[in-house]
């Protein structure tokens, strides 16, 4: 499914209210709880919070209906193309510290070292908004705590839904969280001007991503039988794959079948 897959929103969302937080942790504690092994009966998806996932997920898709969906066509219309191009790098920019921070996590120095260069060479060569370093030969690897965990061992547990982030495992909903948590942004305060910058940021963020999957997103939450199955498969093929390296054996349902 893409980007968006990985999450509604990128990790650096300050602006979530707090009692959605409260929320979320709730959700997440309740999901840890079984972060065990799934049983054999589970299948491809182990969701054993099905009817409150579902309800979550009807809010975000409600969320995107009134909202994030007219804003990122509205976006697409007015912004010419090299504009978003600049967009889209300055916020992929953005994702390369934490990125470096978990490649040290996983153990990779190598991978660790080619995040530095890539944001080195953006930076010096691009200005933060242009691309130089994958003409290098140094292109984004992706990657983020809930890889982390899994090579340290910790389970995927089951499914969930989270409110305004979309879907998740249990594995993967801490990682986003701590990663919502640790965002620098977070941590500017005083200045107006700055304190809005992180709120700002995501937002834009929110639009431009799911600009970049209009036809995946629009698909699967509005052409398809049952936007929430479809929803889950395409979520755990993703996360799925990204653990694994890009390469699995396993068996995953077509996420757009009737």
């Amino acid at each position: 499914m893409c980007r968006a897959i990985n999450g509604v929103l990128r990790p650096g969302v300050s602006f979530m209210p707090k009692p959605f937080r409260g929320l979320i942790a709730s959700l997440l504690v309740a999901a840890l709880a079984g972060c065990a092994a799934p049983p054999e009966s589970a299948g491809f998806a182990w969701d054993p919070y099905e009817e409150t996932n579902r309800e979550i997920h009807e809010f975000n898709k409600g969320w995107d209906t009134v909202l994030i969906r007219p804003a990122s066509q509205f976006y697409q219309e007015v912004t010419p193309g090299v504009v978003r191009l600049l967009v889209g790098n300055g916020l992929d920019m953005l994702d390369l510290p934490a990125i470096f921070v978990n490649n040290l996590l996983q153990g990779e120095p190598l991978a660790a070292l080619r995040t530095a260069g890539r944001f080195s060479l953006n930076v010096v060569l691009g200005a933060g908004l242009l691309d130089p370093a994958t003409e290098f030969g140094l292109p984004k690897e992706s990657t983020d705590l809930g890889v982390t965990f899994s090579k340290w061992g910790f389970e995927e547990g089951p499914y969930v839904s989270l409110p305004l982030l979309g879907p998740a495992t249990a594995r993967d909903g801490v990682g986003r969280v701590l990663e919502i948590a640790l965002d620098p942004f977070n941590f500017l305060t005083g200045v107006p001007e700055i304190e809005l910058l992180g709120p700002g940021t995501a937002f834009v963020g929110i639009v431009e991503l799911r600009a970049e999957n209009e036809d995946v997103i629009d698909r699967a939450f509005y052409e398809t039988e049952d936007s929430y199955v479809t929803t889950r498969s395409g979520y755990l093929q993703f996360r799925r794959r990204r653990v694994a390296g890009g390469v699995t054996e396993e068996q995953i349902p077509d996420v757009f079948a009737e």
